[in-house]
């Protein structure tokens, strides 16, 4: 454990990787929108892109030397958790973005950093300085971002919207810590491939017969979405909040909603007010409190 207020080396590669993670994640709606599917039918796709890149990650950290996996029930319990948390998190919350305002599906879903900020000190047995104070900050800036007071922005099936957002928080929770402690003892390609191959075989299912309803135009949008967003930033994701903590990691995931308002102005002429952007510098200000060199780093 360093002594010096200068962050690790390892620990500002962590930041990094989140901070990127979460970059490509607020881009979703670049390569979901022109195809005009539901989520249940772009979920399996991402998915099936995940399982995939995991084979030649998997090939490569062989290659270098990689411990071998012990399959102990442990380690099956856990990768099942994380597969059904992470099939659950993405059907409830694509399903609440499509009932409901883009508002109340995101902002109780961005509850999930606040849920990991206290709960971190007992799963993880850490605690990062400023992190309830951070996800708080970044809370407030979330729900500045999407303004759910305005009018017309609490449009739709709101209970409904809003309790299936609460649902992907608490399995998106769940998945920050599942995927950290899994990361650290199988490393990131297992724990990618295996529980991205699970996910997909249960929500395959809920496509049903939408699958037929893709196009041959919506594929380059569909790989792109399930190979970068999706892939590497899920593997940025893993190997960054194992560098990190899960406390620090979720916190900095709130930088997602805020590149997703930027691409909604930018892409799609959506409003973007003053409140819009002091909630971007509130959720900053919340990553950058958690994102200081302390004398906790690794």
């Amino acid at each position: 454990m360093s002594t010096s207020r200068t962050a690790s080396p390892e620990a500002r590669t962590g930041i990094a990787l989140v901070l990127f993670s979460s970059v490509m994640w607020g881009t979703w709606s670049l390569w979901f929108r022109p195809t005009g599917l539901s989520g249940r039918t772009t979920a399996p796709f991402v998915f099936a892109c995940m399982a995939l890149s995991a084979v030649p990650l998997y090939l490569r950290e062989r290659a270098r030397g990689g411990r071998p996996i012990v399959w102990s029930r442990r380690v099956i319990a856990m990768l099942a958790a994380y597969t059904f948390f992470d099939a659950l998190n993405a059907a409830t919350f694509f399903h609440a973005m499509t009932i409901t305002t883009v508002a109340v599906a995101v902002l109780t879903h961005d509850l999930a950093p606040v849920l990991v900020a206290l709960l971190a000190p007992r799963v993880d047995g850490v605690k990062v300085p400023g992190a309830g104070l951070a996800a708080v900050l970044a809370l407030t800036g979330v729900t500045l971002l999407l303004e759910p007071w305005r009018e017309g922005a609490l449009g739709g099936d709101v209970i409904l919207g809003a309790t299936l957002g609460l649902i992907a928080a608490v399995a998106y929770a769940a998945n920050v810590f599942l995927g950290r402690k899994l990361t650290l003892e199988i490393g990131t390609a297992a724990t990618l491939g295996v529980h991205a191959a699970g996910a997909l075989l249960l929500l395959l299912p809920l496509a049903g017969m939408e699958l037929l309803e893709v196009e041959a135009t919506d594929l380059p949008y569909l790989l792109f979405a399930g190979l970068v967003p999706g892939a590497l930033a899920g593997i940025a994701f893993l190997r960054g909040s194992a560098a990190i903590g899960s406390a620090r990691a979720a916190v900095l995931a709130f930088v997602e909603p805020v590149i997703a308002c930027v691409v909604g102005f930018a892409a799609f002429g959506e409003r973007l007010s003053l409140w819009s952007i002091a909630g971007a510098v509130l959720v900053l200000a919340g990553g950058l409190l958690v994102s200081r060199p302390r004398t906790t780093d690794p």
